[in-house]
C-alpha cells in the first residue's frame, strides 16, 4: 500500500542526497554464482538463436587497405602485460587460470599477470593510481561508463586496425559468429573501441507448471498476457487459507535499474546515440504506469517484497514471476531443492507490446596506449578471451552468454543440464543491448530513484515522477562536465 506523501519539486537537498548515492554504488559488479565444478568442453554442431535481429549486423567498418602493424612478432617474445578485471572469487579464479595456460601456451612469449580487483569501483581507483604513476596495465575490463570516473587524459587503442589484420585479426566469418548485439555498444562511427568478454542478460524467472495449473498454456508473450497471469496468481493466493500469502502470487516488484530498463525497452523505449537519457516520454509513461496501475490497490497484480532477494519468493510459491540475471540460474535451482519443489521452470524476456525483449550487458576490453609491442601482446590475449572455447569455459563458470555462436559446440552436456540458460541464449535475436554511456552511469540510480518514489507515494502521478527523472539527469549532466 502507497504512503500519502506529497510530491514536491526536486530540490537542491535532493540533489546532493542523489549524488551521494550514485557515487555510492556506481561501482557495484554483479556478484556471479558458478557452479561447483565445470563440466569438460566436448565439441558439437553450433546452434543458431531462434530469432535473428532485422537490422544490419554490427561490425568495425573495415579498412580500405590491408591494415598494417608495424610489429615483428619475434619482438613479443617476454612481453609482460597487466589485464586488470572486476571479476572476484570464483569467476577471478577462472580468469586466472585462463591468463596462465595463455601464457604457457601461446606462440609469441607473452606472459599476462590477471589482477582481480572486485568490482569496477575498486578496479577504477587502481587504473586512477596507474596513471598518475605513469604506468597503465595493457587491458582492462569494464563497463564504458566507468571510464569517466577517472581524471586525467587516459589513452585507449581503436581497435579496426588489429580486428581487421589479415595476421593478427578475428578472422573473416567473424561477423556471422558474434552476434551484433554484442558489437554494437562498443562501435562508434564505425570505430570498434573495445571487445566485448563476458555479457550477461537481465530475464524473468517464470514458473511453467504453475502458470498451467492457473489455465495458462504458454508463457505471457505481451503485456495483456502478463497481467493476466499476475493477477491469476494473485487471485489464488487470496482465494486460499493462508493469510500470509494474501496480496503475492503475481510479479515480484524488481526496482534494479536493468529491469526497470528493460521494462522501458519493452514499451517501445529508446536511448538514441549520442543523446541524453530521457525518460518522460510516450515510451516511460506507458510503461511505469503500467506496472503502476498492476501495483495499485485496485489491481494489486504485482507487489513488493521484504527480502532483497527472490529466490525464496520463487521457490515457495509466493511469486509466479521474478526478474534476475542468468549467473542466478544455479543458486535459484538450489533454492528450489531446499523447498523440495519440482516445478518446471524457464527464462522469457520482458513482454510488451510488441513481444518480449531481453537486455544484455557487457563489459568490454579497452586496449590502453602503449607500444606497439604490448599493444600487439594485449590484442592477442584479448582475442584469446574471445576464442569458443574460452567463452565455453566463462559459460560453464559464470553463466554468462557466449560472444560468440561456435562456443555452443562444447557446451553441449551444459545445455542439457540448464536448459533455462538455453532458453536465454535462443532469445539473442530479440536482444538489445543495455546503455553504456556515461549518463546511465549515474542516470541509473536516478530512474530507479524515481521509480522506487513512484511506488511509496500516493498522491504521485507518473508523467511528474519522470519529469523530475529527467530535469535530475540533466542537472547531474552539467555536474559531471
Amino acid at each position: 500500500m502507497k504512503k500519502s506523501i506529497t510530491t514536491n519539486h526536486i530540490t537542491w537537498l535532493y540533489l546532493l542526497i542523489s549524488l551521494l548515492f550514485i557515487f555510492t554504488f556506481a561501482g557495484c559488479a554483479n556478484q556471479v554464482t558458478p557452479v561447483d565444478e565445470t563440466p569438460s568442453l566436448e565439441l558439437r554442431d553450433t546452434p543458431e538463436p531462434s530469432a535473428t535481429p532485422e537490422e544490419e549486423q554490427a561490425k568495425p567498418t573495415p579498412t580500405e587497405t590491408l591494415p598494417e602493424i608495424d610489429v615483428d612478432p619475434n619482438d613479443l617474445d617476454g612481453i609482460s602485460i597487466r589485464f586488470v578485471h572486476p571479476w572476484s572469487g570464483a569467476a577471478g579464479e577462472v580468469f586466472q587460470d585462463i591468463a596462465m595456460k595463455f601464457s604457457l601456451s601461446n606462440p609469441w612469449g607473452i606472459w599476462v599477470d590477471a589482477e582481480s580487483q572486485g568490482n569496477e569501483e575498486v578496479l577504477m581507483q587502481e587504473v586512477q593510481s596507474d596513471l598518475e604513476k605513469g604506468d597503465l596495465p595493457g587491458l582492462i575490463a569494464v563497463h564504458p561508463y566507468a571510464l569517466s570516473w577517472l581524471e586525467g587524459d587516459i589513452g585507449m587503442v581503436q581497435l579496426n586496425i588489429y580486428f581487421n589484420h589479415p595476421e593478427f585479426g578475428m578472422g573473416e566469418d567473424v561477423n556471422e559468429d558474434i552476434p551484433a548485439v554484442f558489437l554494437e555498444p562498443f562501435t562508434v562511427d564505425g570505430e570498434l573501441t573495445a571487445l566485448p568478454v563476458a555479457p550477461q542478460a537481465v530475464v524473468l524467472f517464470y514458473n511453467q507448471t504453475w502458470a498451467e495449473a492457473l489455465g495458462f498454456e504458454s508463457y505471457p508473450e505481451d503485456e495483456d498476457d502478463f497481467a493476466a497471469q499476475s493477477c491469476a496468481a494473485t487471485a489464488e493466493s487470496l482465494a486460499d487459507d493462508d493469510l500470509e500469502n494474501d496480496y503475492t502470487g503475481g510479479w515480484l516488484m524488481n526496482f534494479d535499474p536493468a529491469v526497470l530498463f528493460s521494462w522501458y525497452t519493452a514499451f517501445g523505449g529508446e536511448i538514441p546515440e549520442g543523446e541524453m537519457l530521457q525518460f518522460n516520454n510516450a515510451a516511460g509513461r506507458r510503461a511505469f504506469g503500467y506496472l503502476e496501475e498492476l501495483y495499485s490497490p485496485a489491481k494489486g497484480c504485482i507487489w513488493v517484497g521484504r527480502q532483497p532477494e527472490p529466490y525464496q519468493y520463487f521457490s515457495d510459491h509466493y511469486a509466479l514471476m521474478v526478474a534476475g540475471t542468468l549467473d542466478q540460474i544455479p543458486l535459484q535451482i538450489r533454492w528450489l531443492a531446499q523447498f523440495e519443489n519440482e516445478d518446471q521452470w524457464t527464462v522469457i524476456g520482458f513482454p510488451g507490446p510488441d513481444g518480449e525483449v531481453m537486455m544484455v550487458d557487457s563489459p568490454g576490453l579497452f586496449i590502453m596506449e602503449n607500444t606497439p609491442e604490448e599493444q600487439l601482446a594485449s590484442w592477442l590475449f584479448a582475442k584469446h578471451l574471445l576464442t569458443a572455447e574460452v567463452q565455453a569455459q566463462l559459460v560453464q563458470s559464470m553463466f554468462t552468454l557466449p560472444v560468440r555462436n561456435s562456443a555452443m559446440d562444447y557446451l553441449d552436456d551444459f545445455v542439457l543440464a540448464y536448459p533455462q540458460w538455453e532458453s536465454a541464449y535462443n532469445r539473442l535475436g530479440q536482444a538489445q543491448y543495455l546503455p553504456v554511456s556515461d549518463t546511465w552511469g549515474y542516470g541509473r540510480w536516478v530512474l530507479q530513484d524515481g521509480i522506487n518514489r513512484l511506488f511509496a507515494i500516493e498522491e504521485a502521478q507518473v508523467g511528474g515522477i519522470l519529469e523530475q527523472v529527467d530535469e535530475m539527469i540533466q542537472s547531474l549532466e552539467g555536474t559531471a562536465q
